[in-house]
């Protein structure tokens, strides 16, 4: 089965760059559906048949839901979407903590320290000038930076080297993605050129952001072999 990794790959960088060009900015329809989930579930095949650890295979999968959700347009739909990248959020952190490599002490010197000083001022920012815009969604909202804060936290107890690398990468881009969502939804308004760019931002870093963190355990994974 692994001799299929490449063609897997290929195919979700495929349904990713068709998403790109021709979706992401568009209103909901099942294209734009079908290949913003596909692009992801692909990457939770990926990681399945190469045994990665199953945290990975579980969060891909909610963040798959997560996309299919939020994809679908509707208000109902949008709050489901959130409730399952929260939980893809929450099995990413565990996947980082329960890594054998995972270390707490490392959050307390080297580059981690400047990097988490960073990530706490941006969620401070956000989550202040949020509380003021998200409405009756701000105790949501609020709740969604704790957790992609903690997932910072968590993919900072993991190594630099090696592909421990590709994970912390993805990881920041991850957040930055919620990030730019988050302004896009809350904070930019009208037709101005951030908000016409916001949607093709968020797919590059999000994307990007779940493929590294997918290469990053499967390459892991094959080493052992």
């Amino acid at each position: 089965m692994e001799a299929y990794l490449p063609r897997l790959f290929e195919a979700a960088l495929l349904c990713a760059f068709l998403y790109l060009v021709g979706f992401c900015y568009r209103q909901a329809s099942w294209p734009k559906t079908v290949l913003k989930t596909a692009s992801i579930v692909i990457l939770a095949i990926a990681a399945l048949i190469t045994q990665a650890p199953l945290w990975l295979v579980l969060a891909l999968c909610a963040c798959a839901a997560g996309d299919f959700y939020l994809s679908r347009g509707s208000e109902i739909q949008f709050l489901k979407g959130v409730g399952a990248f929260a939980i893809g959020h929450v099995f990413f952190i565990i996947l980082f903590l329960t890594d054998p490599l995972s270390d707490i002490s490392r959050i307390t010197y080297g580059p981690q320290v400047a990097i988490l000083s960073i990530l706490v001022i941006m969620a401070l920012i956000m989550g202040c000038w949020l509380w003021f815009t998200a409405g009756n969604l701000r105790h949501a909202v609020m709740g969604y930076i704790v957790i992609i804060t903690s997932m910072g936290f968590a993919a900072a107890t993991l190594p630099w080297q090696n592909h421990q690398g590709s994970i912390l990468l993805g990881v920041m881009l991850f957040i930055l993605s919620d990030l730019v969502l988050s302004a896009e939804l809350f904070i930019l308004s009208g037709q101005g050129t951030a908000r016409k760019l916001s949607p093709y931002i968020v797919w590059i870093f999000y994307w990007s952001a779940q493929l590294l963190i997918t290469a990053g355990f499967v390459l892991d994974r094959l080493d052992v072999f």
